[in-house]
C-alpha cells in the first residue's frame, strides 16, 4: 500500500470520504488526526495512476493540502 497524507477542512471530510469509498477496492480513507485535519489515504498497488488523477481532480474541489506525517507518532 502508497500512503498520502492530506490537510482537509472539516466540512469535506466527509464529502471525500463519500467519494473515495466509490472507488472500493482502490483506495481506504482514514482520518489519523482529526483536530489538525489530517487524512490518510491508503492507495492499493496499481492504482497510483488512476488515484492520483481522482486527488488532483478533488483538490480542485475541496482545499487539501499534502502534509507529510511522522506515522511513529500516529500509533500505527
Amino acid at each position: 500500500m502508497i500512503y498520502r497524507y492530506f490537510k482537509v477542512a472539516h466540512r469535506d471530510m466527509v464529502y471525500l470520504k463519500f467519494i473515495l469509498e466509490a472507488y472500493e477496492g482502490m483506495n481506504v480513507m482514514s482520518t489519523v488526526d482529526n483536530e489538525a485535519g489530517i487524512i490518510r489515504i491508503a492507495i492499493m498497488k496499481g492504482f497510483e495512476t488512476d488515484m492520483d488523477s481522482l486527488l488532483a481532480d478533488l483538490g480542485n474541489q475541496v482545499g487539501m493540502e499534502p502534509v507529510e506525517w511522522n506515522r511513529k507518532t500516529c500509533g500505527f
